[in-house]
């Protein structure tokens, strides 16, 4: 029996497997659903799980950690420095009120 082969756009593939992997099916009902052979959404969910695992890799994980200890740094300076603000307010605000009570 010779098979036409078919070309899938990477986007239904990836979503094909999404759809396998969350709905938590067996590959055939999935396969069956869109139309395809099982065999052949196996096959892209093993190459999805290659490429989740590469972009996962230590590497990755360290400059996402190096990113993430940047970002928290900024964020913890903005956070010290609206503080200041706050303080700087509530003397102000105390200033104010002073010089309207006295007259």
């Amino acid at each position: 029996m010779n098979r036409e082969r078919r070309g899938y756009p990477h986007e239904f593939k990836i979503e094909s497997v999404k759809r396998y992997l969350e709905n938590g099916r067996r590959a055939k009902y999935t396969a069956d659903e869109l139309g395809i052979p099982e065999s052949t959404l196996r096959e892209w969910r093993d190459k999805y799980m290659t490429e989740i695992k590469k972009e996962t890799s230590p590497v990755t994980v360290k400059q996402g950690k190096k990113e993430f200890e940047s970002i928290l740094k900024e964020k913890e300076k903005r956070i010290q420095q609206l503080e200041e603000e706050v303080q700087i307010l509530k003397k102000s605000i105390g200033i104010f009120t002073k010089d309207s009570r006295q007259k």
